[in-house]
């Protein structure tokens, strides 16, 4: 089961996703701070990145790592740039490589995460039977509820920092918010964005329609940087190209659904790397022929099952 463990934290630290919660199995993040401009930076070299922008009195930081350990981490490399504390964490989605280092924050640091996410974790804490390796990972976090939540697009001042925070469409999840910060002309996209592979990775709760609608408000925005959950920043003009990609994909395995096609000749047309969640291709299909199932338990049915048997 180790190995098995260790393929999936592999597969989805290129997927976009989450890493088990046995943190004593995996090596510690070695942290690299990148600057972007005007006080905002971007944190690379663990399973996830994150993001934080130095305010008046504090920082903001986007996401905090996958464990405590690699969040404080993260804490010791914003130290080197700014002695200012932690002020607010923004949390972009419930997996735990974005949410898993939260309690390494200080304690009265406002948290903000989307109203799906706190039962989102709480469902997963329940579920830790099913989720295999990963419900443990939420039992702690399922005891402290986020300082504020939001439903849709919102526009507010933290420590000075002007940024809208958007909720478009249930995309990568059903929780999903991205940051963008007007100032800096910069989104902090998370796994809405992956730059590590062709394709976007949908869980169940979310949709390729969802995806599609919330990448196209970011690229509406007077930003130039994009920040990716996983991989480098790229450019505006790359992330169109990745839209337009997503979209005439999309529509061709339309097409081939309508003409009868099955999902072997689909996925025969629109080759992917192997994953433990559903491909983009096979997340395309099955809207267009059954739907999604129903969002329940979010381990059992984000991940495949048949990787998740002990």
């Amino acid at each position: 089961m180790t190995n098995l463990r260790n393929l999936i934290v592999m597969l989805l630290a290129g997927a976009g996703a989450l890493a088990a919660p046995a943190a004593a199995q995996f090596k510690p993040a070695t942290l690299t701070v990148h600057p972007v401009r005007a006080g905002a930076y971007w944190l690379g070299g663990g399973i996830a990145n994150s993001g934080f922008v130095v305010g008046d009195k504090g920082v903001v930081v986007i996401d905090t790592q996958f464990n405590t350990g690699d969040a404080r981490t993260a804490l010791a490399e914003i130290a080197k740039i700014t002695p200012k504390p932690v002020s607010a964490v923004i949390v972009s989605h419930g997996d735990p490589d974005h949410i898993g280092g939260l309690l390494a924050y200080p304690s009265d640091a406002t948290v903000i995460e989307h109203e799906a996410t706190p039962p989102y974790v709480l469902a997963a804490a329940k579920d830790a039977a099913h989720g295999g390796p990963f419900g443990a990972a939420y039992v702690e976090l399922a005891k402290h509820a986020p300082t504020r939540t939001i439903g849709s697009t919102e526009t507010l001042m933290l420590d000075g920092v002007r940024m809208t925070l958007l909720h478009v469409a249930s995309a990568h999840t059903g929780g999903d918010l991205v940051v963008f910060l007007p100032a800096q002309k910069t989104v902090y996209a998370g796994d809405i964005l992956l730059t590590t592979q062709r394709f976007p990775v949908i869980h169940f709760g979310g949709s390729s329609l969802g995806w599609i609608a919330t990448m196209k408000a970011m690229l509406a925005l007077n930003a130039d940087t994009y920040v990716p959950g996983h991989g480098a920043v790229e450019p505006k003009a790359q992330v169109v190209a990745r839209l337009h990609d997503v979209e005439q994909t999309r529509d061709a395995i339309k097409t081939m659904v309508r003409d009868g096609k099955p999902l072997a000749d689909v996925q025969a047309a629109f080759p992917e790397q192997p994953s433990p969640f559903p491909t983009f291709v096979e997340t395309i299909y099955q809207e267009l022929t059954t739907g999604y199932p129903a969002a329940t338990p979010p381990w059992a049915n984000t991940v495949r099952p048949e990787l998740m048997r002990r």
